[in-house]
């Protein structure tokens, strides 16, 4: 049977994580860290690589230039069959984030967009919105793909058969009443929306009640709104009233970042392959916590080995 397919629209970036760093050093002076990890990243990556290695058909679109640190990322992807689609910006810089984890308190990010502030709606072909499954992410860091671009997306994919999942990741102007209004305008446009507990208190406006947020944005969507908490798990509303909490299972974690993007693909996973909503949503809480249980430099190994074999 062929495996069950999803089109990715996302960034493409590198992840400089560095840990543990709880507060910034004084101007002048030195903080040295215990572990650092250099990795391709980006929601659209993270996602596309976790899905692959869930046994997806993924068809990754990102944007990358055409530096040192872009065919880097090329090559890495490439490995798990993941690059054939990046748009290459000539005499453009990729995209970069600092990841700063710490023990007492969530991680923080220093993001430089790159090509991600050029990339726009004519680099994606049209063909790929002809899916079975549509995750957009990374809506905040890729700004041409905002507003009516992401709704025509969500809309053609939809239109087209499609199953449409959406993530914002965190607005860097701190979710102002437009952007809010921005998002919440785009949720009749999708099926399963995928915020973690800060963005969807955010852009629901209910400050540090998750479950209501859920709820408020549900009523919105008219689909399904899945939360994600993190070490908690994730609660999710569905129509007529469906209400899910999922506990998270108790791992070592060795790297938190991207645990919401494995679960984004996860989910997408479970869901194409027909499980029911309780089951989809344990499955995806499972995966993403062994995902980020594993070392950073490598999480994906088999895709990637998948990969090598399909070639």
């Amino acid at each position: 049977m062929r495996a069950p397919g999803v089109t990715i629209i996302g960034c493409v970036q590198a992840d400089v994580v560095m840990s543990p760093v709880t507060d910034l050093p004084a101007p002048g002076s030195t903080l040295l860290t215990e572990q650092t990890a250099v990795r391709v990243g980006g929601a659209g990556a993270n996602a596309a690589l976790a899905a692959a290695e869930a046994g997806m058909e993924v068809r990754l679109l990102g944007c990358v230039g055409d530096d040192q640190l872009g065919g880097w990322m090329r090559e890495q992807l490439a490995a798990a069959g993941l690059a054939d689609e990046l748009v290459v910006l000539a005499g453009e810089t990729s995209g970069l984030t600092v990841v700063l984890e710490s023990p007492v308190r969530d991680r923080t990010f220093l993001t430089h967009l790159g090509v991600n502030a050029r990339w726009d709606a004519t680099m994606i072909p049209d063909d790929a919105l002809r899916c079975e499954n549509l995750l957009l992410c990374d809506y905040f860091v890729a700004p041409r793909l905002r507003g009516e671009t992401a709704r025509h997306l969500l809309d053609s994919a939809r239109a087209q058969g499609g199953r449409t999942f959406f993530d914002t990741t965190w607005d860097a102007d701190g979710f102002s009443e437009a952007s809010r209004a921005e998002v919440r305008e785009l949720l009749p446009s999708v099926d399963v929306f995928l915020p973690n507990e800060v963005e969807a208190c955010a852009i629901a406006g209910e400050a540090a009640d998750a479950e209501r947020a859920a709820r408020t944005l549900q009523a919105v969507s008219g689909g399904w709104v899945v939360v994600k908490l993190g070490p908690r798990g994730c609660f999710a509303v569905g129509p007529e009233g469906g209400e899910l909490a999922v506990p998270a299972p108790e791992v070592s974690v060795a790297d938190t970042t991207g645990a919401g993007d494995a679960f984004n693909a996860g989910l997408v996973h479970a869901l194409a392959g027909g499980m029911g909503w309780p089951e989809a949503l344990a499955m995806a809480t499972r995966f993403a916590s062994a995902i980020i249980s594993r070392p950073s430099n490598d999480r994906y190994r088999s895709a990637i080995q998948a990969a090598e074999v399909s070639t």
